[in-house]
């Protein structure tokens, strides 16, 4: 769930009531779709430029809604590694130990690196690794947010879990059923991927590495919950996409 909505990219969204700094406004969303739990973390683009250039303040906000309700909510923070080694580490040391961060969220594209160059992205990878940390990276964009891009940093560190968000938009879906079919500690969330495209990939890969993902607040909850239910899942395999997996994912108590 992205924490707030961007003006400058939709001035309507499907879930206009979600409002970064509310943290009631989550716990709305999350009641009315029937969730225990949801995965929170900033917009993808910096939205106050060049006040909050490295997320720090939008990752605040997302620690402030996951301390009020750490039972339901698991904070995940936005970072832009190009900042340095320093600086990233730093951060993440800081989001752990004050709010109790639980993964990162990069998008390549907006923050222009390769989530396959080591100098850039080691660094992070390094304290995901050390504090048990999910890292979710938006998938399907070139020519940065690459599923084959992004499997080799999964490569280079096999002890930390990957997500690849939307399944790498549909042009990209067989790039992430290979990523998949590569490396075990890559999965994906099924967030604005085609009916077609969710099927394919519990065909080919594993309905135990695919979680369900909303995308709010720019599309409709009750619209990617009835992609997983029109595929024709058993009521098990709908068990695991809609909760167990993600609960072993992001280390949610079952």
């Amino acid at each position: 769930m992205h924490y707030g909505t961007d003006k400058n990219v939709a001035a309507n969204t499907c879930v206009p009531y979600l409002v970064r700094g509310e943290p009631d406004s989550v716990i709305r969303l999350l009641d009315e779709q029937g969730a225990s739990h949801g995965v929170l973390f900033p917009h993808d683009r910096r939205q106050t430029p060049p006040w909050d250039a490295d997320y720090n303040e939008a990752n605040g906000d997302v620690g402030i809604a996951a301390m009020k309700y750490p039972d339901r909510i698991v904070g995940v923070a936005r970072i832009d590694p190009t900042f340095g080694a320093e600086h990233t580490q730093q951060l993440i040391d800081r989001y752990v130990g004050e709010w109790n961060c639980r993964g990162l969220k990069l998008v390549a594209g907006y923050d222009f690196y390769r989530p396959n160059d080591m100098r850039v992205m080691g660094p992070l990878l390094d304290k995901a690794e050390e504090h048990n940390l999910t890292v979710l990276m938006h998938s399907g964009d070139a020519p940065r947010d690459l599923p084959y891009l992004q499997a080799q940093a999964a490569k280079a560190y096999p002890n930390v879990t990957f997500v690849l968000a939307h399944i790498g938009m549909h042009a990209f879906l067989w790039e992430a059923i290979l990523a998949c079919q590569e490396y075990p500690n890559i999965n994906v969330d099924m967030s604005q991927a085609y009916p077609f495209d969710i099927m394919t990939f519990v065909k080919n890969v594993s309905v135990d590495r695919l979680q369900y993902g909303s995308d709010v607040p720019y599309q409709s909850p009750r619209v990617e919950q009835e992609k997983l239910r029109v595929i024709g899942l058993s009521d098990e395999d709908l068990e695991k996409v809609f909760w167990k997996n993600a609960a072993r994912i992001w280390r949610i108590d079952q």
